[in-house]
């Protein structure tokens, strides 16, 4: 309900004027009355008051007045001013000062009043909510990272510029492929007399989305529910978070096709094992073991689906694990919007399956030659960057003089052995530094250095900056990437 305050000296006019509206069916109540300017700019600073029903001509303080007050004081009500035929200078004056429009009191038209205060009310419902979607998103931003364990939510009941919740919420939860598409659709399926009283959001996040539905009156009834969403019951604004955990659970039995009754487990699932496995998947691609490397994500997305881990951070697994395919095969990822629209945990293992499979192809296509003996000294090395590696221990692997091994590498590849096996070391280590917490004495070790002080030497060298001064441009690429993919 809209408030309203009824400003008007005469009581009989203030008294019919009362009682020729069914105001409650408009959406609005009348909340306060007044007889002068005075009094009821006093009412509108004591309590909240949307829209001011005035008469022009008032003692002590008219109506104009109290408009030009109201608007210098940065009030927000609206008014609709109500005037004597010999006014209408009066009246023009007071459309000026922002009044929405005004009606002859002589000859009151109700269904003209009717009209404005409908009016009036759109362009409520309309402020309301511009006034509340930035704020109320940044909210749900940080609840939305808070449960799925990317940061703490800060514990103030007030956050700087968020408007005060309703009191009451309701959350509706699905695929953003299949969701409602507009927001008249959302209130549509809701009682038709209480409507105005509901305040929607959306939020979006990973091909999720969530449907905010607020309201300071409880239990308003549902007229039909569609089957593509999950729903809480109404519930205090306090217990949102609560809401939000229960519903995503409830979504993550859908997308690893369990039983619906099965027990959740407790809270969101938010560990992800594939941080713990990416270095054995990643060096089983660089090897070109692609079948160990299928092998290896089947079994991380089985503990996935044991674990019941959070929808999200399978999709995020699933996108980063693409990207670092793709970047050691030189190749474009599916991207962000691809992972986000899969709709079920098979279908997203299938995918990632497929794409390494792509990238296995190109990998093959682009790095070997027409010479055999070259080939298999290069797959030789991509699966042994770690180890030590001769020209003289090559050419007596593939049975060849050194001298004459030297020039065909040259000749097949564009470049010498040595500089092939460094590149290879420091692509190898540029990725662990962006992708791993490995300190870099670790990492000098695991790609194949035997010298901490000669790998940052060479480090410097291919890539022009310090391993340090690496890793922190990562990280802010990184950080920029994902404060953007959030929003």
């Amino acid at each position: 309900m809209w408030n309203l305050l009824l400003l008007e000296d005469e009581p009989f006019v203030r008294r019919s004027i009362r009682q020729a509206v069914n105001w409650e069916a408009l959406g609005f109540r009348v909340v306060a009355e007044a007889e002068d300017g005075s009094e009821a700019w006093g009412l509108m600073q004591a309590q909240q008051v949307d829209v001011v029903l005035s008469d022009i001509m008032m003692p002590i303080m008219n109506g104009i007045e109290l408009i030009r007050m109201a608007k210098q004081n940065g009030h927000e009500a609206e008014f609709v001013m109500l005037t004597c035929v010999n006014e209408f200078e009066y009246a023009r004056l007071a459309l000026q000062y922002g009044a929405v429009g005004y009606l002859l009191k002589a000859s009151m038209d109700v269904e003209e009043l009717q009209a404005i205060l409908l009016k009036i009310k759109q362009s409520l419902i309309k402020k309301r909510d511009q006034r509340t979607r930035a704020p109320m998103f940044n909210l749900y931003h940080k609840i939305w990272r808070s449960i799925h364990g990317l940061e703490e939510m800060e514990q103030k009941e007030d956050e700087e510029g968020l408007p005060p919740l309703p009191a009451y919420v309701r959350l509706f939860v699905g695929s953003a492929n299949n969701v409602l598409s507009g927001n008249d659709q959302m209130i549509g399926l809701f009682n038709t007399n209480c409507r105005d009283k509901l305040l929607v959001h959306r939020f979006v996040s990973w091909g999720i989305e969530t449907i905010f539905v607020w309201s300071d009156e409880k239990d308003i009834p549902l007229t039909s529910f569609p089957m593509q969403l999950t729903s809480t019951p109404w519930q205090t604004s306090d217990s949102l978070i609560e809401g939000w955990v229960s519903l995503l659970q409830e979504m993550g039995r859908t997308w690893y096709e369990l039983d619906p009754s099965l027990r959740t487990m407790g809270g969101l699932q938010v560990e992800n094992v594939a941080w713990k496995k990416e270095p054995l998947i990643l060096s089983q691609f660089e090897a070109a073991q692609w079948a160990e490397c299928e092998k290896s994500l089947q079994t991380v997305w089985h503990c996935f689906k044991k674990q019941q881990m959070a929808v999200v951070m399978v999709k995020k697994a699933a996108d980063r694990l693409d990207k670092s395919f793709a970047r050691l095969s030189n190749q474009s990822p599916a991207g962000k919007a691809a992972w986000a629209a899969v709709e079920s945990h098979g279908q997203a293992l299938e995918q990632l399956i497929n794409r390494v499979r792509h990238y296995s192809n190109h990998r093959m296509k682009e790095t070997l030659t027409d010479h055999p003996e070259v080939n298999k000294i290069i797959e030789y090395v991509n699966r042994h960057y770690d180890k030590e590696l001769t020209l003289k221990g090559m050419a007596k692997y593939v049975n060849m003089g050194e001298q004459y091994l030297s020039g065909l590498f040259k000749k097949k590849t564009g470049e010498q052995f040595i500089q092939y096996v460094q590149r290879i070391r420091i692509e190898r280590a540029c990725y662990c530094l962006a992708e791993t917490e490995l300190r870099v004495a670790e990492i000098c070790e695991q790609v194949g250095f035997v010298h901490l002080n000669y790998f940052l030497k060479q480090f410097k060298k291919w890539t022009g900056v310090t391993p340090s001064e690496f890793r922190e441009s990562k990280k802010a690429e990184r950080k920029k990437r994902l404060d953007a993919e959030e929003m």
